[in-house]
């Protein structure tokens, strides 16, 4: 027989305490409640990385005007250190040239006066000078030949000409030497 309830609506039996329906429930709200937390937590760590990132984009930028500032400081440097080594060899070339200028001046005799005098890197030099006769030349090449720091005296040419002084003329020869400097070692 089919089980027929005729009792009002206010009478019926109430519904059993049903478990397995309350945890089915309790499964979907913790479920929407875990989602919703993992999705708040993975944005939270998104926004926390992005802000890391623009944090260091900007120290990688005032690290980049720092190696920027580096690499100029470097190749000021570099020009610095070229001039110094132009200075210092313009420097002891000044002294060199000195030790040769002093060391002809010593080698030359009062009777002859120097009007050109070059010297060239490889140490060759060239000078015209004057004196009074072709003895005072002869002289004054043995006296070079005769030196050690000068080698492969030549006299490349005389020429006799008249000056005038007080009133009277007087002979001079012109000429021209060419050689090797040979400087000296310094002791030590």
């Amino acid at each position: 027989m089919a089980n027929i309830n005729l009792l009002p609506i206010e009478y019926k039996e109430k519904e059993k305490f049903n478990i397995r329906r309350i945890l089915i429930i309790l499964f979907f709200i913790i479920l929407i409640f875990g989602s919703a937390y993992f999705y708040f937590s993975l944005e939270l760590q998104i926004d926390y990385k992005e802000q890391e990132l623009s944090r260091m984009k900007s120290e990688l930028a005032s690290i980049e005007e720092v190696i920027k500032e580096v690499k100029n400081l470097e190749s000021d440097k570099k020009i610095i250190e070229e001039r110094i080594n132009t200075i210092q060899g313009l420097i002891d070339n000044q002294s060199h040239l000195s030790r040769i200028l002093g060391e002809y001046s010593a080698s030359l005799p009062v009777e002859v006066w120097v009007d050109n005098l070059s010297l060239s890197a490889n140490q060759t030099f060239n000078f015209s000078a004057n004196t009074f006769n072709n003895y005072l030349i002869a002289k004054y090449m043995v006296t070079l030949k005769d030196d050690p720091t000068f080698d492969n005296i030549e006299l490349a040419y005389v020429r006799k000409s008249k000056i005038k002084e007080e009133d009277t003329d007087v002979e001079i020869v012109n000429f021209t030497l060419s050689g090797i400097f040979i400087p000296k070692r310094s002791g030590k």
